[in-house]
């Protein structure tokens, strides 16, 4: 400490260093700040996001009947989807309501509505989609008679 009492010289190095060592950790914290934006703003972005729609049955038709599954079809096939960024990152699809088709033994077609999801709106007033269901006559196995 003795060696800055007396030159002014000393003093003033010592005073510019310590402005450049502040503006360098301060840039440092800055730009800091600016590459890890803060994840709350997600909760108030609102964002769209087109999803597609999935039929949920609950239960199965009557025994000796079948769904055809790769036919079951809602109409529309996709929503748009409008809610806080946050919601929708993970949202991959849309969901009906269940269906119980545990009576039917034919083809079934209904407007089922989509489940909601908390925060998020469907476009296009879509809250009921038309949903087939082809249900068809399992085939009966033919017997096979034992040989004598």
């Amino acid at each position: 400490m003795n060696l800055l009492k007396g030159s002014w010289v000393l003093k003033i190095l010592a005073l510019l260093f310590a402005f450049l060592t502040y503006f360098y950790i301060h840039n440092e914290i800055e730009s800091a700040a600016r590459k890890a934006p803060d994840p709350s703003y997600k909760l108030i972005k609102l964002t769209a996001k087109n999803l597609p729609v999935k039929v949920r049955l609950a239960t199965i038709p009557p025994e000796g009947y079948r769904i055809v599954d790769d036919q079951v079809t809602p109409v529309p096939a996709q929503v748009i989807v409008i809610g806080p960024e946050a919601l929708l990152e993970e949202a991959s699809n849309a969901e009906t309501a269940l269906i119980d088709v545990s009576e039917f033994t034919r083809t079934m077609s209904r407007k089922i509505p989509l489940e909601s999801v908390a925060g998020i709106h469907l476009t296009d007033n879509a809250y009921l989609v038309d949903v087939m269901v082809p249900i068809e006559k399992v085939p009966a196995e033919p017997e096979i008679a034992p040989q004598p």
